[in-house]
């Protein structure tokens, strides 16, 4: 069973090593375009194959979505393309790569909360665990390991930016559970990445916004890796081994993102990586795998409980039977 899922976990790993190159890239566009125009043209890369593929796999009519659909999409473009991205890219102008990319781990953390918070998802004593242990792990990176620096306020604007980019990501996560079952994550992907683009393109022409500082081969690369490798290659390539590795286990892959993020930071870019990221990482991997195991813990409990159910209905269907 395992060497037949074997090249599915090698397409999970691919997709999560591309997606770790994502600050990377950011952080080296920065200096050729402004955070808006990266963001824009980026997205419209993503929108404009994705909305090709679509046509080719199911016609027109695979682009035909409801109403109610629309609006959630045009809500998720806003929090999830405009915001997420538009911030990622301003906060990698003052904060290293590698510090973005272990920052943004704390997302799934953040999507626990927010799932707990406004859709009832149920957490055990060691998912908040897990959850206290990472969010320590990234508030320790950015006040740099330094209790004067969480008390004095003094933060790097560039980690409290990646921090919010984050936070708008498990928006962005949260709302998409509102979607019809109906609707697949390519159409979800091609609309939010067209509304966000358009968002962006619209307030980088209002507030003068939309520069380019030089723009080299070099430049022309990353721009491709981002769009893309990042934006639709990893995107597909993940679901379509999720598909068929199932999203429990599938999901786990998703926490190897900042690792590769770091070693990209650090051995491309030469990226200093000092104690105090060191140990913010420690705990934001450790609180990582507690959460996994929780969640895992709580899915077999889940599952055991619905089996006990069935095979009570089944013996009272038995008895029915048999009376």
């Amino acid at each position: 069973m395992l060497n037949g899922k074997l090249k599915y976990y090698l397409i999970l790993l691919l997709a999560c090593f591309i997606w770790g190159a994502t600050p990377l890239c950011g952080r080296v566009l920065k200096d050729s375009m402004s955070p808006m125009l990266i963001t824009a043209a980026r997205f419209y890369v993503v929108a404009l194959i994705l909305f090709a593929l679509i046509l080719i796999l199911h016609g027109k009519r695979g682009l035909l979505v409801s109403g109610h659909d629309l609006k959630i999409l045009l809500i998720m473009s806003v929090v999830g393309i405009f915001l997420h991205n538009s911030l990622l890219f301003e906060g990698l102008r003052f904060t290293p790569a590698s510090n973005a990319a272990i920052i943004e781990s704390i997302g799934p953390s953040v999507t626990s909360i927010l799932a707990f918070f406004f859709i009832g998802e149920r957490l055990s004593s060691s998912g908040w665990l897990g959850i206290f242990i990472s969010c320590f792990g990234a508030i320790f990176i950015v006040c740099k390991g330094s209790i004067s620096t969480l008390v004095n306020f003094e933060f790097n604007i560039g980690e409290l930016l990646v921090l919010v980019c984050e936070i708008m990501w498990s928006v962005y996560v949260i709302i998409s559970w509102r979607l019809s079952s109906n609707i697949s994550a390519l159409v979800v992907t091609a609309y939010t990445g067209l509304f966000g683009a358009t968002l962006c393109l619209i307030t980088g022409l209002c507030m003068g916004a939309l520069e380019v500082y030089r723009f080299t081969l070099s430049d022309a690369w990353y721009f491709f890796v981002l769009s893309v490798f990042a934006g639709v290659v990893s995107f597909a390539s993940w679901n379509y081994a999720i598909s068929r590795v199932g999203a429990s286990k599938g999901s786990t892959f998703i926490y190897l993102v900042p690792v590769f993020g770091v070693m990209f930071g650090v051995f491309l870019l030469d990226e200093a990586f000092s104690s105090y990221e060191f140990f913010g990482a420690l705990f934001v991997v450790v609180g990582m795998l507690i959460s996994i195991r929780a969640k895992s813990s709580i899915r077999e409990k889940q599952k055991s409980i619905r089996e006990i159910k069935q095979e009570i209905i089944q013996k009272q269907q038995n008895k029915q039977r048999h009376a």
